[in-house]
């Protein structure tokens, strides 16, 4: 079985953005960013810094991802009309006039 950095990614994302682990995964992976312990370590001059970037630049995407879906639902909220908004509509039977 082939693991590619494509769906390790994916991966991480879907788990970012699940609604009952995100929040989770995110201090966890807070968690790794400063701990003194890395897939690669910090002490080699410009490796040691890569797997820290990729994860952040992993945290901020799924993080704008959130956001934007929380405003976009916070905007679809308002636009439905309510129930009291339903209950005044008003049926008015149409006569063609020639």
């Amino acid at each position: 079985m082939k693991i590619t950095m494509r769906y390790l990614f994916q991966g991480y994302r879907r788990l970012l953005t699940h609604p009952q682990y995100g929040i989770w995964v995110f201090f966890g992976s807070l968690l790794y960013l400063i701990s003194p312990i890395d897939i690669s370590p910090d002490l080699i001059p410009l490796v040691g810094q890569i797997d820290d970037v990729a994860l952040i630049v992993l945290m901020v995407s799924a993080a704008s991802q959130w956001l934007s879906q929380q405003f976009l639902s916070g905007q679809t909220s308002e636009s439905q009309p309510s129930d009291d908004e339903a209950a005044e509509t008003v049926d008015v039977k149409a006569v063609e006039v020639d």
